[in-house]
């Protein structure tokens, strides 16, 4: 237990630390259980922001349910659990895919499913991380009658600000994700596959970006969809 809580800290402090522990030991309990954490913790806190998105159909079949006397309170748990199922789907859809494609490739064949798996855990993490720094400043630059689409919830600068003419909400939103803390998000996913496959760091650089933007594509997906 001591072990994983000190790989949750050496995911910021020193990365390379933690996938090298996760190399010999793919533990990922602890992990799932903070990411877990985060996003029910996440989930009301925008509240207030994304139950102005939620599909007209998903909130009047909400309007009916209570949790705890509680209409908004139900309304919060669906949506963090649908956070939650998402996450799940995706740490083992992308786990299979990338063993796979490790097979294919012929990288480090001691690399196993729960490798990658307690790997994902980790660096999916830094996601919900990105979204505190995000919502930190959402009270500072926008009033809750400002925010008309669900782009207009991200305020860190990104890709969005100079495609103006873009209107394509997904493609908008998408774009809003490539900003200067993408940085940290690739930099993290590169450590992990250049420590985990033992390839070069270009090679991992190029596998991390590839896996970064599938991964904003699924959430791009569901957070618009959602709201659509």
């Amino acid at each position: 237990m001591k072990e994983s809580w000190r790989n949750l800290i050496d995911l910021i402090a020193n990365p390379k630390a933690t996938f090298t522990r996760l190399k010999s030991k793919p533990k990922w309990g602890v992990a799932f259980f903070a990411f877990c954490f985060l996003v029910v913790v996440l989930a009301w806190i925008v509240f207030p922001f994304t139950q102005k998105f939620l599909n007209p159909k998903y909130a009047s079949n909400l309007a009916d349910v209570e949790l705890f006397g509680s209409t908004k309170a139900a309304a919060m748990v669906f949506v963090a659990v649908s956070g939650i199922i998402l996450g799940v789907l995706c740490a083992v859809v992308f786990s299979i895919g990338l063993i796979l494609v490790s097979r294919v490739f012929k990288v480090n064949a001691s690399l196993k499913f729960k490798h990658i798996f307690a790997a994902w855990w980790h660096t999916i993490l830094i996601n919900p991380l990105v979204f505190f720094i995000n919502i930190a400043f959402l009270p500072v630059f926008r009033d809750l009658e400002d925010i008309e689409t669900v782009v207009d919830m991200r305020v860190i600068p990104g890709i969005h600000m100079l495609v103006p003419s873009v209107e394509n909400p997904y493609l908008l939103f998408f774009l809003s994700y490539i900003d200067i803390l993408g940085i940290w998000n690739v930099f993290v996913l590169t450590v992990a596959v250049s420590t985990l496959a033992g390839v070069s760091k270009t090679k991992a650089c190029v596998t991390a970006v590839i896996i970064w933007l599938l991964r904003i594509g699924v959430d791009t997906f569901f957070q618009v969809g959602s709201a659509s």
